[in-house]
Formats: C-alpha cells, sequence, structure tokens
C-alpha cells in the first residue's frame, strides 16, 4: 500500500493548462520495425541507419530540460524503437542528464563498474517515462503532471527533480526563480539548498474540507475537518525517487485508496486536535513533547 505522512498545509497555487504529451515522438504503424540484434550497440548513429530520427534531433537543447515534459522527452527519444515496437524501455540516453539536474551517478551507464543499485534506479527512471508517455490520463504543462483519476477525480502535481520531489501544482516555478535569484546575489557557482515548502503535496480537484467521495466504502459521503488546502501530502513508497513517484502516480490513477487512506489520516488528526485541546484547554505548553 503506497504511504501517506502528514504534511504542514500548503497552498495549491494556480491549476494547470492546456495538457501536452512529451516531445512529439510519434510512431507510425506502417513504419517497418527495425529488429535489434543481440548484443547489438544502439547509439546516435544506430538510429539514422535504421530509420529512426536522431534522438539529438529531437531534443530542445535551448530549453529547461528539467522540467518533465523535455526530461521524460529525452527517455523517449532514445526509446523509439521501442516504443515502435511496443516494448518495455531499457536504452539509456548517452549524455542529455548531464545538463538536468538529474544526481551525477546516473549520468553515464557503465555496466561493468555501475552498482546494482544505480542500475535498478535507471530502470526505475525508464519505468516511470514509459508510464508517463504512454497513459492517456496523464498530461504535462510546465512543471506540472496532470492526471486523470479512473473515478472522475482530478490529481496534480508539480515535477521538482532538483529536489527529488514532487510537489503543489503550480509552486515550483516561482521556488526554483527563488533559487536562481539567491544563487546570482551569493555566489555564482554555488547554489544554496532552499526547502521547498510543497513538498509531496498533490493537488485534487474536490478542494479544501472536502467530502470523501460517496464509491468509499465505510467513508463515502463524510466530510473532513482541519482540511484547508486543495491538496494533500503523498509520500508513494520505492526504494527510489522515481519508484515513489511511479507508485504516487498509480495511486491517483486508481482513484480509490488514496482516499481512504486520506479520509482515515485526516480523522486522525481531527481526533488528535481535538484531545489536545480537551487536555490543554488554555493551550499547548510548550515543554508538551518532553512530558
Amino acid at each position: 500500500m503506497d504511504s501517506i505522512v502528514e504534511c504542514d498545509s500548503a497552498d495549491p497555487g494556480s491549476t494547470p493548462g492546456a495538457p501536452a504529451k512529451l516531445g512529439g515522438i510519434i510512431m507510425k504503424e506502417e513504419k517497418e520495425n527495425k529488429k535489434i540484434k543481440n548484443n547489438e550497440e544502439i547509439n546516435l548513429q544506430w538510429f539514422e541507419n535504421n530509420g529512426y530520427k536522431s534522438p539529438e534531433d529531437l531534443i530542445n537543447y535551448d530549453t529547461d530540460l528539467d522540467k518533465p515534459e523535455e526530461f521524460f522527452g529525452i527517455f523517449a527519444a532514445y526509446n523509439q524503437h521501442n516504443i515502435a515496437e511496443k516494448k518495455p524501455w531499457d536504452n539509456w540516453p548517452e549524455w542529455e542528464f548531464c545538463l538536468t539536474s538529474m544526481k551525477d551517478s546516473l549520468h553515464f551507464e557503465d555496466l561493468e563498474k555501475d552498482k546494482p543499485q544505480v542500475i535498478a534506479e535507471r530502470e526505475h527512471w525508464l519505468a516511470l517515462a514509459q508510464m508517463i508517455y504512454e497513459n492517456e490520463d496523464i498530461s504535462i504543462d510546465d512543471y506540472t503532471i496532470s492526471i486523470n483519476g479512473r473515478n472522475g477525480n482530478k490529481f496534480a502535481f508539480d515535477f521538482c527533480l532538483e529536489n527529488n520531489c514532487w510537489g503543489t501544482p503550480g509552486t515550483f516555478a516561482e521556488h526554483k526563480s527563488r533559487m536562481e535569484s539567491s544563487k546570482v546575489k551569493l555566489n555564482p557557482n554555488v547554489r544554496k539548498r532552499e526547502l521547498y515548502a510543497f513538498e509531496h503535496q498533490i493537488g485534487h480537484s474536490l478542494g479544501p474540507w472536502w467530502t470523501c467521495p460517496e464509491y468509499i466504502p465505510n467513508h463515502g459521503g463524510k466530510r473532513t475537518i482541519h482540511t484547508p488546502d486543495s491538496s494533500f501530502c503523498v509520500t508513494g513508497i520505492g526504494d527510489t525517487f522515481p519508484s515513489t513517484m511511479l507508485s504516487a502516480i498509480h495511486l491517483c490513477i486508481d482513484d480509490f485508496q488514496i482516499w481512504i487512506i486520506q479520509y482515515e489520516e485526516a480523522e486522525s488528526t481531527a481526533e488528535y486536535i481535538q484531545r489536545i485541546e480537551r487536555e490543554y484547554p488554555s493551550g499547548r505548553p510548550e515543554d508538551y513533547y518532553y512530558m
């Protein structure tokens, strides 16, 4: 089960705009599939030799490659053959991640020296990229990834590669702008890591003080309290950023278990606040946690 933890309240910010999909890489059905020979090296020249576009022609190097459409588009550009043959994506890009905030240890593939956890994390990124590319219920606008749940509810979050997290939709662009401004003022070669206040928040379409959807057993139709925002905290499960993000996306698409977990979390928070108010009607003492 995907995990949800209590987070501080956060303003949901702006709603996502028009949807977009990755990079315009569309493989025509009539295109002849190019079979890959065992142990054949797939490099930039291989794509052109086998009737595909060079990945470098599909990537806009003059834009912010940390934005999800551009970032996941890098994976799509290097997996055109897998898209055409409807196979799992397994081809790691050659060098483009040097231009992103992805951690350095993942940039260049060296299967003889790479540690198992590095290889596993690359596989998680490939799986996440393929899932976002193929799923019609997922769209992208700027830093925001939007998801249509199967029961009609909508979810959205900002993709924050630099912080290895996601956050309330419409908040990361401003946060990144502040970080860039701090970098210039302090030292152009040193970036100060600023706390991202909206970390792991996912926006939802039910709004503040939401009522649990009717189709949820035991909780359907019940209204929450102490939920003033149109977002809640979803951490996902997994050992890496891409695997936890993938689990969070599945939770949103499922549009079921997420409401059970969130309602029970909201109910637990309300009970806690009521207990504190009963025990300390004049206010909780400063040394509460040490009593």
